[in-house]
């Protein structure tokens, strides 16, 4: 008995840790930043964190549903909520990371550098989200996540 109350304590104070430094802290200590300024500094690198973990599940998908859900979400991330391909019915797993990573690729150090391999990323995704065929579909979300742990790795 006493070892369940003292792991709830503790899940507890973790929980109140993490909560101030996500938010801030009550007593005026600033451990991090706010939810506001995080989601007013576009974190590419993020982002293309984010685009890759779906794209990964994409290629992993054994249904085309399944793959073509993730590769919608890769989508959004790679052309944020602004772009002409975006779809709010995939949901933006990228909300609150940044406008894009098209969009902030571009005023990344060394981005504009990198723009071709994003741009192909992003015309991959749409071709696996086209396809009616499961294995085009995976190949394709594989390309993307080939393709944006490229540009990862170049990204200062």
């Amino acid at each position: 008995m006493g070892m369940k109350v003292t792991g709830v304590l503790i899940a507890a104070g973790i929980f109140m840790f993490a909560a101030a430094v996500v938010y801030g802290s009550p007593g005026g200590y600033d451990y991090g930043v706010t939810q506001q300024q995080a989601q007013a500094s576009p974190d590419v690198k993020t982002q293309i964190k984010t685009a890759i973990t779906h794209a990964g599940f994409a290629a992993s998908g054994a249904a085309l549903g399944y793959v073509q859900q993730h590769l919608g979400h890769t989508l959004n991330c790679i052309e944020g909520p602004k772009g002409k391909n975006f779809n709010a019915s995939w949901g933006n797993v990228c909300e609150g990371q940044g406008s894009g990573i098209l969009v902030d690729l571009k005023a990344a150090p060394g981005g504009a550098a990198l723009m071709p391999d994003a741009e192909k990323a992003d015309t991959m995704a749409l071709a696996g989200l086209k396809t009616k065929n499961l294995d085009e579909a995976k190949t394709a979300a594989k390309g993307v996540a080939d393709t944006l742990n490229g540009v990862l790795g170049k990204l200062k």
